[in-house]
């Protein structure tokens, strides 16, 4: 997601190599549709952050999509406060959604009478920041990414303004899924989309249960409302590979719940 310079744009610059460009769009849901229209080419989207948890968004448009995930890429997080007064006056406070709630205990204590303006990304925050400036808006800030702060220190006030400074966000790298595609499970990661075929006691521990037998160790389980039905939901399963996870996805394809293989992947710093 652009523009240059937001945390995304830093992600996919980290398996960026020569010949490859970088196109940004406004959304991540556009951006993972956008990888399915164009052969040859990866999404970078934000999937979790450790503060604020599962970008729902992402999660959902992995399904709907058909996409596969190639791999995983971890991004501290760091945010700066740019402000053109001092911290307790500013009146209007430009921030992205996941940057205020990443950053909800440092505005409290120090922006008590700013009413915060959304904005479509972190680096947008600094634009519409920039714009207000310009206009004569009068006590405005913005809370934007550090790189971008440190271009433009005569405005920064404060920097590591993050709620916990081990503050860090999982990318996923995706393309289109291809016909039969093909996962090796010697990866270091499955994800798995998880729903039922019905409602009754004890679903979830016949599904923990498969895992367990096979001695898997879940790094992540999260529910999710099944979109055609409601108060029905389905479930978002990680677990790390062993030598077992084949034999283990067998067993639960005759349990009764369906499942899709989201992909099986590593951590990643540069694609082959």
């Amino acid at each position: 997601m652009g523009p240059e310079g937001t945390f995304s744009d830093e992600a996919a610059r980290k398996i960026h190599s020569t010949g490859i460009n970088i196109t940004y769009t406004g959304t991540f849901a556009e951006a993972l549709v956008r990888v399915t229209e164009v052969p040859d080419s990866v999404a970078v989207v934000p999937i979790e952050n450790s503060v604020a948890g599962t970008v729902a968004q992402v999660q959902d448009s992995l399904v709907r999509n058909k996409l596969v995930i190639l791999g995983e890429i971890n991004l501290l997080i760091e945010y700066a406060l740019l402000t053109n007064t001092e911290p307790e006056n500013v009146k209007l406070c430009f921030a992205h959604p996941q940057a205020l709630e990443q950053s909800s205990n440092f505005l409290s204590k120090n922006l008590p009478n700013a009413q915060s303006q959304l904005t479509r990304s972190n680096v947008d925050s600094g634009i519409q920041f920039f714009e207000a400036v310009e206009s004569g808006k009068g006590a405005v800030a913005a809370i934007v990414p550090a790189s971008y702060a440190e271009a433009h220190p005569e405005w920064k006030k404060a920097s590591g303004i993050q709620d916990y400074h081990n503050n860090t966000t999982r990318f996923l790298v995706v393309r289109t899924r291809k016909e039969n595609e093909i996962l090796d499970y010697s990866r270091k990661k499955t994800t798995l989309y998880v729903e039922f075929q019905e409602d009754r006691s004890g679903l979830l521990y016949q599904l923990l249960s498969v895992f367990n037998l096979f001695q898997i160790n879940l790094c992540r389980l999260e529910s999710r409302p099944a979109k055609d039905t409601p108060w029905a939901y389905v479930f978002y399963v990680d677990f790390y590979n062993t030598e077992h996870t084949k034999a283990c996805l067998d067993v639960m394809r005759v349990t009764n719940f369906n499942y899709k293989i989201l992909g099986s992947y590593d951590l990643i710093d540069r694609l082959a």
